[in-house]
């Protein structure tokens, strides 16, 4: 069961604000009123959604950093020649190589 709407907020806001909210709320269908509402607490939500996506980018920073290392540390044992080889193959199927040796 929802909660009942009994508390007031009453806040001031400049004519032009209003103007703004009135035509937002009429283009989603709401009262002012809901549309408010609704405003205040996708805040939370939009919150929760930020702290999701900064652990997400570390994460894959974290990815991205091992993955670097252990292909420096292939490209450190692996033959010129082999590289210049996985280079040719790679252009053959439309990759350029993100590295060409001179």
């Amino acid at each position: 069961m929802a909660e009942p709407l009994s508390e007031l907020l009453r806040l001031r806001i400049t004519p032009s604000q209003r103007q703004h909210l009135s035509e937002a709320a009429a283009l989603a269908g709401l009262s002012s009123s809901e549309y408010a509402r609704r405003l205040l607490t996708s805040s939370d939500s939009i919150q929760t959604e930020l702290v999701a996506l900064r652990h997400a980018i570390e994460l894959l920073t974290e990815h991205q950093k091992t993955s670097i290392e252990a292909l420096l540390l292939l490209r450190g044992i692996t033959p010129l020649e082999k590289i210049k080889e996985t280079h040719q193959h790679m252009s053959t199927l439309g990759y350029p190589p993100l590295y060409m040796e001179d």
